[in-house]
């Protein structure tokens, strides 16, 4: 559905030389970011808009790990919606050897600028369609 590639930086690794766990989120975020923004929107908007795109729910599976100066594929797979929440679904491959390293998955919802739940705004909802 959509990808970005990265490669793995000496400061996102640990001590044994993979990536720290934290980290695959980071990617996931930048995943979700960069899909919003080549759909012409960007969260910024969003905000300026009035409302908020908030992470409710994370959930990783990790199957191998990636090294510093890796390449990692993060392809957001599917995207589903319901009235005022998003679930992005997630894998993370090694773009050499094209392993799975992650299957990984968030629930964002939709917030006012008071914090309060409201649904997801239509302009949201063609993006994510």
């Amino acid at each position: 559905m959509f990808s970005i590639t990265e490669r793995v930086r000496y400061i996102e690794t640990d001590k044994g030389n993979r990536v720290y766990h934290a980290n695959y989120f980071v990617w996931l975020d930048m995943a979700r970011t960069e899909f919003i923004r080549s759909k012409g929107f960007d969260y910024a908007g969003f905000e300026n808009a009035g409302f908020f795109l908030v992470v409710r729910k994370a959930a990783i599976e990790y199957f191998g790990s990636a090294s510093y100066d890796d390449e990692v594929k993060i392809t957001i797979k599917k995207i589903t919606q319901q009235k005022i929440r998003v679930d992005f679904y997630y894998d993370i491959i090694h773009n050499s050897s094209q392993k799975l390293l992650v299957s990984a998955s968030t629930q964002l919802v939709c917030i006012n600028d008071k914090g309060k739940p409201i649904q997801i705004p239509s302009q949201l909802k063609k993006i994510l369609e």
